[in-house]
């Protein structure tokens, strides 16, 4: 575990949450292998490994994304014994990846929000107009948003420069029309003159830097405006702002690779909950019905 954790700090890939989480899960892997009398890696069997996924009827107890911490314990040892340390990794059991279906913007509703985005008398404020225009325009997180400073934004050279936060990797976007004026008209017009290094603050004194769970509140705001996604159980978080960014760039034809750079995803698995709603692309891939006879009836009430 400690070879995992020096690994993984000196990759510089990871946050130091996500290391220490994965550290803790890594370590009760072992310590269920060492309480079913395992003493060393060497006598890591694949029954032993496949005692620790499965019940004793048979039914799953860890999950693919568990697996998936796992193999990256042994992957960062395979250094130092790589014969060892792979055959371990062939031993970890195959399981299918399953995802919750993700609530999707319509078009329709994305036609509501850009309008009351764009809309001079909308009941948002201008800090509201910028931050949601972020979210769908780049499908940037809100951590991001929250901490997006002053210098960051460069009007002269059209470009919005960042290192985000989840993954500590630099991104850097181009500047829309509407963004940039949507940025600026805040900036001028409403944001309080308090000389923090920070674009986005709270409406209240002492007018500090707004928390990332504030910026998720304003995407249930602007949807409230829009009349949109009002029913109980209805997605409103900016996280589906995300997801419209990404399914509207790979409906339009836009390489995964770059769609995953602007999402800021550091592994190309992440876009994969997004093509569900590649709706374009799927189209593409339905067979024809053309062999296969059909009574009348069958479209008599369509």
């Amino acid at each position: 575990m400690d070879t995992y954790r020096l690994y993984e700090e000196q990759r510089g890939a990871k946050k130091a949450r996500t290391i220490y989480g994965e550290f803790s899960n890594g370590a009760s892997f072992l310590h269920e292998l060492q309480c079913a009398g395992i003493s060393s890696p060497e006598e890591i069997t694949q029954k032993s490994i496949i005692g620790v996924f499965l019940n004793w009827d048979g039914t799953l107890r860890r999950s693919c994304s568990y697996k998936k911490i796992i193999a990256a314990v042994f992957r960062a040892n395979a250094q130092t014994n790589p014969e060892l340390f792979n055959r371990i990794i062939a031993y970890l059991p195959e399981l299918r990846e399953t995802r919750k279906n993700i609530q999707y913007l319509t078009d329709e509703e994305v036609a509501k929000i850009k309008l009351v985005l764009a809309e001079p008398n909308s009941d948002l404020t201008l800090r509201d107009k910028a931050i949601g225009t972020l979210a769908l325009i780049y499908g940037l997180r809100c951590c991001d948003i929250a901490k997006l400073k002053v210098d960051e934004v460069d009007f002269d050279a059209d470009e919005i420069s960042i290192c985000q936060q989840k993954t500590v990797v630099p991104l850097v976007l181009p500047i829309t029309a509407s963004t940039g004026n949507a940025i600026y008209d805040y900036a001028e017009l409403e944001r309080p003159k308090n000389g923090t290094e920070f674009i986005f603050l709270s409406e209240n004194r002492p007018y500090g830097r707004l928390a990332g769970g504030s910026v998720g509140n304003i995407a249930a705001r602007i949807m409230a405006v829009a009349g949109i996604r009002q029913n109980e159980g209805d997605r409103k978080g900016f996280h589906i702002f995300r997801h419209f960014m990404a399914t509207a760039l790979l409906g339009n034809g836009v390489p995964q690779p770059i769609i995953s750079k602007i999402a800021g995803h550091t592994s190309p698995d992440s876009l994969e909950a997004y093509l569900s709603a590649d709706f374009v692309h799927l189209k593409e891939c339905a067979l024809s019905i053309e062999r296969f006879p059909l009574s009348r009836e069958v479209f008599a009430n369509a």
